[in-house]
């Protein structure tokens, strides 16, 4: 089995969400020193690669351990729109891939915008589906939705109507996923988010498997 990482790494200089504060790594023990070594981390839960649950945006809504594991070790669509501009997908864009999906499906949205991690153009460079479109997805029952990018809504917003779309339907939302384009069209995945009671989203470690 090969497996494929997915998951941006976690680092103090890392690419953060406009008004996400910076995270802390720091080293408190040293095994030269102390004869162990011990680390101190410091960051909001949605950073880097990391899961949202419905609780993010919707009052009274599932938190990560409502969520049944089956629902984050599934299968995943990728959805390749790399020739597509950065921006909205429109559901006649989605239209030709809609019976690809499956009911439990998580679908991933490969824009390609990975390339731009740690530079500015990340923020504006990926694809992400309308309302519309989003409808479209969420109607054929899947477990929720991934992107190569940052959010589910343009960076600049305000109401963030995109999420509440995704989460209020009791979707999840992963974002800031990498390598999406070395996925085949289908894959098993593992999504795996910090076990945090209660937890409205969690960075996490998320794989795809090929056989």
């Amino acid at each position: 089995m090969k497996v494929v990482d997915l998951t941006q790494p976690l680092a103090q200089d890392m690419p953060r969400y406009p008004g996400i504060p910076q995270p802390s790594f720091l080293d408190i023990a040293e095994v030269n020193r102390d004869g162990f070594a011990m680390s101190e981390y410091h960051l909001v839960n949605h950073i880097g690669t990391h899961v949202d649950a419905p609780a993010h945006q919707i009052e009274d809504g599932d938190t990560l351990d409502d969520i049944p594991l089956d629902r984050l070790i599934t299968e995943a669509v990728t959805l390749d729109f790399r020739d597509h501009a950065a921006g909205p997908l429109q559901l006649d864009d989605l239209q030709p891939h809609l019976e690809r999906i499956v009911e439990g499906d998580l679908v991933f949205i490969c824009s390609g915008n990975d390339r731009n991690w740690g530079r500015e153009a990340y923020w504006t460079g990926g694809c992400y589906p309308d309302a519309q479109a989003s409808r479209a997805i969420i109607d054929r029952g899947v477990s929720g939705v991934g992107f190569d990018g940052p959010s589910a809504d343009p960076v600049d917003t305000t109401t963030f109507d995109l999420h509440r779309l995704w989460l209020g339907a009791g979707r999840l939302i992963v974002e800031n996923l990498s390598h999406l384009d070395d996925l085949p069209d289908r894959v098993r995945v593992v999504v795996a988010p910090m076990k945090v009671r209660g937890a409205n989203g969690a960075p996490a470690r998320v794989l795809g498997l090929l056989d």
